[in-house]
């Protein structure tokens, strides 16, 4: 986590234009859904041609950008219209699969079919499919087929947060120290070995937004400013089955800025969000700012009261929200000594958790009074 892969990838193919550029290039970027390609690498992409003053023009109606000799192509690959759109592309000299934990192996082998026609003088620009990926769990067929298995073809790369000197000191510590509570934590998130995620607290599945008529949509945010992303999330209810989608997740806003981009993605004055109690300066800021911003409930034992609540809901995740889903796939209860699960939550990010939680929890509870309680354990 925190290595700078994506960023890393992005150079190096952007490089081969560069170090190529009598060649035309054909490099194609997938992700499961291309909501959430978007909403990550697709940015990353963008800032690093800017870094490197390359022309990159990206039409957003087919999800494709030329950049000088290459022409870029972006796609998911959930639907039929997808893997149609795979299917369809010759000529493909690279192929970036990013988050790759999220394709079936089968979707790993068809991308492998589309490496063909490309022809290149340099060694580097022939024909190579790049996939990036956090190692959760030995049970995946990434460990199998490339780990196990040994291609010669593979060549792995293992880095890890200390090999990026752009990353936030703040962020190398939060790592370091889930060593000391949850040791399969620390090994795949800081220092990149293949480990078994145990104890996960959510398992909420991914799919897309139902176009069915909602009993009332609600909202739920987290405070960040620095160190810390603030996030929103937008949800939907329908009787008991909730639907969250990932609206922002971001660094840097201020209360202020934080209403104003609120509100530009839809967030109305008459709308219910909820947030942390514990900041009710900045609740009264976002109130101030033209949101109608109400305190999460908390008390003595609500952390546990929470994720109880939730686990008892059904609730998806709407395509689109790769922060969220990255948060819950890997948000374990804590363990003791012995390894034995504890009722609390183990370290990891998790503001767009605490989002739906301040959400959900608050407004089904919405008839008992708001207090902020301080124990020895964090509440949320």
């Amino acid at each position: 986590a925190g290595a700078g892969k994506s960023y890393t990838i992005a150079d190096k193919l952007f490089l081969q234009g560069i170090l190529n550029p009598g060649e035309r290039q054909k490099i194609v970027v997938v992700r499961k859904t291309l909501a959430s390609l978007r909403k990550s690498t697709l940015d990353i992409i963008e800032r690093r041609a800017d870094a490197l003053h390359r022309p990159f023009r990206l039409d957003r109606s087919s999800w494709t950008a030329q950049c000088g000799n290459q022409t870029w192509v972006f796609t998911g690959m959930n639907n039929r219209e997808d893997y149609q759109k795979i299917k369809s592309l010759t000529d493909v000299n690279f192929i970036w699969a990013n988050e790759l934990t999220e394709l079936r192996e089968d979707d790993y082998r068809e991308l492998g079919l589309r490496l063909r026609g490309a022809r290149s003088k340099h060694p580097l620009a022939f024909r190579q499919m790049i996939g990036d990926f956090n190692p959760i769990g030995k049970t995946s067929w990434i460990y199998e087929r490339n780990w196990q298995r040994l291609p010669k073809a593979a060549e792995k790369i293992r880095v890890t947060v200390l090999d990026n000197p752009w990353a936030e000191p703040e962020y190398i510590s939060m790592l370091k120290a889930a060593a000391a509570d949850d040791k399969n934590f620390y090994n795949i998130y800081f220092l990149g070995e293949w480990g078994e995620l145990e104890g996960v607290i959510f398992n909420w599945d991914v799919q897309p937004l139902p176009t069915i008529a909602f009993d009332e949509i609600i909202y739920g945010g987290d405070f960040g400013y620095s160190i810390d992303e603030a996030a929103l999330v937008k949800i939907y209810r329908r009787a008991d089955e909730y639907w969250v989608e990932e609206l922002l997740y971001e660094k840097g806003l201020t209360n202020p800025a934080l209403a104003v981009r609120a509100l530009a993605l839809g967030v109305t004055r008459n709308d219910d969000s909820y947030w942390d109690s514990a900041e009710p300066k900045s609740i009264q800021e976002l109130c101030d700012n033209g949101l109608n911003a109400k305190p999460s409930l908390k008390g003595q034992d609500s952390v546990r009261a929470s994720i109880d609540f939730l686990k008892a809901q059904k609730i998806h995740i709407v395509e689109g929200s790769p922060n969220l889903v990255k948060e819950v796939r890997s948000w374990v209860w804590k363990k003791d000594k012995d390894g034995h699960s504890l009722p609390v939550p183990g370290p990891g990010k998790e503001h767009a958790i605490k989002a739906t939680i301040y959400g959900i929890y608050t407004h089904a509870k919405s008839g008992v009074e708001a207090v902020a309680f301080q124990s020895d354990e964090e509440v949320y």
